[in-house]
């Protein structure tokens, strides 16, 4: 039949996702279709190999993670166009990564949380050979596709370890003669009931080894069963905001420095659940890199910042050119603060705090309270942090005004607060400890916070005054006294918020 005029939608390969796919345990014959459509098409078969990288200990194996580069395809139309691209699997079907500056190295920026210094190389080569049938109706147009898919693969230099095969239904959506007649045929002679549009993709699906432990879990119920399961939560946070941060998505250290608050807050609030020494080396090695991910934070709110303290100043004091280069200005300090923060991800200290929290999610190192019932462990130890908070309000070196002495009180009574708000969010339902006041908490941190940005925003301005003919100077010292007037509202809000928590704690 001629299909020269055919629209271009009738091209094999132009329907949506397969529909519903048969798991085939042998070689056996796809059945005749022609029965079934105006006209039947085959196409040759493709073969795509992929090479599989890990390190030489199959560390991505042992987190149920394949990272895959396309060596190219043989057979068929092939285009070769692809070769060298690089793609993650995590389970859920191979999704691209972005190109690199060398491509023949493995990107390991997405999965350098696991493998943490180690080198990679090939383990695994894989043949995805795709063998394409296309149903046309008689207008031309293409109704469905069959695709018998075989995956082979196997190490390098051995034969072969994993084998298997598909064969997946596409159609135009039209519940019409033709997609329902293959379906039956498929369904008949794959004596599989198939699987539908949830797992459509035909793969192998990614090795997923466990990596052998025989620590003893605590007892549930227990002090260290409830700081274990808040680690380990907290730890899979880290583990997907770690990649994020490499590849300098926004909010990505703000996310990364409010996880390792949370970590080192719980470790500290709730101590002796687990081994004491244990906990307090991992938070010094967490505090090492937060000190660095905190100086990149305040180089960020700082360069956006900027528009706000702008949009506050006397209309006219602040002209755009002057803006735009007090703009750059600021993006070159994210830049290089952000480079040390990706610098100290990639270094020893990094690994090795992410090792320890490792070692104390597996090992759960027992502490002196590690039996205790969880609820009357944790309502002691908020109480024991409420008490603390309010030593911080009442503390009588805290001034009443807003020099650097008095914001360094204030800081230090802001963070007392967050400890706490994070220990009641960590203890979630394990007992009545006054979750009620979150929302209060939350709000003392958020205008102390301002506050304490606002200062550091003017201080920031004043200090890149340069020679007496910057031309910058006198935008920068009106954006410091915009800043100056938030910091004097913020702070006398923030203090009556703090009045009214140390009221509600007591």
């Amino acid at each position: 039949m001629d299909t020269s005029n055919a629209p271009s939608d009738t091209t094999a390969g132009a329907l949506a996702e397969p529909r519903r796919s048969w798991r085939i345990p042998d070689d056996r014959r796809l059945p005749a279709l022609e029965p079934f459509a105006h006209t039947v098409e085959r196409t040759p078969a493709l073969t795509v190999r992929e090479t599989l990288w890990d390190t030489a200990g199959r560390t991505l194996a042992f987190a149920g993670i394949e990272v895959l580069r396309a060596e190219g395809a043989a057979g068929g139309d092939a285009d070769v166009s692809e070769a060298g691209a690089w793609s993650i699997d995590r389970g859920d079907g191979p999704v691209p990564l972005p190109p690199g500056v060398d491509d023949q190295r493995p990107p390991r920026d997405a999965v350098e949380v696991f493998l943490r210094g180690r080198p990679m190389q090939v383990v695994r080569v894989r043949d995805t050979s795709t063998t394409l049938v296309v149903l046309r109706g008689k207008d031309g147009r293409v109704r469905a596709e069959v695709a018998d898919v075989r995956v082979d693969e196997g190490d390098p230099d051995t034969a072969l370890l994993r084998s298997a095969r598909w064969w997946a239904l596409t159609d135009d959506g039209d519940p019409g003669s033709v997609s329902r007649s293959v379906e039956r045929a498929l369904l008949d002679a794959a004596e599989d009931p198939g699987r539908g549009p949830d797992d459509p993709v035909p793969r192998l699906a990614p090795v997923r080894r466990p990596a052998a432990d025989s620590s003893p879990r605590p007892r549930p119920g227990t002090a260290a069963a409830f700081v274990r399961d808040v680690v380990v939560g907290l730890r899979a946070e880290l583990v997907a905001i770690d990649p994020r941060v490499r590849a300098d998505e926004r909010k990505s250290v703000h996310d990364l420095r409010k996880v390792l608050r949370r970590l080192r807050s719980v470790l500290a609030v709730f101590r002796g659940a687990l081994d004491r020494d244990a906990t307090e080396q991992l938070r010094g090695r967490l505090a090492e890199v937060s000190g660095v991910a905190g100086a990149a934070r305040d180089a960020e709110v700082l360069r956006d910042r900027l528009l706000r303290s702008a949009s506050r100043a006397p209309e006219g004091f602040v002209d755009a050119d002057t803006l735009d280069r007090l703009g750059a200005r600021f993006e070159d300090h994210r830049t290089t603060t952000t480079a040390e923060l990706r610098r100290v991800m990639g270094s020893a200290a990094w690994f090795e705090a992410l090792d320890a929290l490792d070692e104390l999610v597996e090992g759960t190192p027992p502490g002196s309270h590690a039996t205790d019932p969880a609820a009357t462990f944790v309502a002691k130890r908020i109480r024991r942090e409420r008490r603390r908070v309010l030593a911080l309000l009442e503390d009588p070196a805290a001034g009443s005004g807003v020099g650097s002495e008095d914001l360094e009180a204030l800081h230090r009574q802001r963070k007392g607060a967050r400890r706490l708000r994070y220990a009641l969010q960590a203890a979630g339902d394990t007992a009545d400890v006054g979750k009620r006041r979150l929302g209060r908490l939350r709000r003392v941190q958020d205008t102390v916070g301002d506050a304490l940005d606002a200062a550091h925003a003017a201080e920031a301005y004043r200090a890149a005054v340069g020679s007496g003919s910057d031309p910058s100077a006198f935008v920068l010292g009106v954006l410091a006294t915009t800043e100056r007037i938030i910091v004097e509202r913020q702070v006398t809000e923030g203090r009556r918020l703090l009045t009214g928590l140390g009221a509600a704690l007591r």
